[in-house]
């Protein structure tokens, strides 16, 4: 059973891995929508503050990190 609130992450990660990695090169600010929506449903405070920074601060880095675990086949950073 998958934990409560994790439906978006679990989602994305149910894609196929290029998929996956396309979302992450072209589309990196859905990735943190479904942080921030994670967090507010699992009640994290930082993974709705990470998903937050991750829409508009994490598209300079951060989808470097989403590419390089998603091509790693590991779940990225708190999706």
């Amino acid at each position: 059973m998958a934990k409560k609130g994790a439906a978006c992450g679990n989602a994305i990660m149910g894609l196929p891995w290029i998929l996956r990695v396309l979302l992450a090169i072209f589309l990196d600010c859905v990735l943190g929508i479904c942080r921030f929506i994670d967090g507010i449903f699992q009640g994290k405070i930082l993974k709705i503050i990470i998903g937050f920074l991750w829409i508009f601060y994490g598209l300079a880095i951060g989808w470097i990190l989403d590419i390089v675990f998603m091509l790693l086949g590991m779940r990225p950073l708190f999706l």
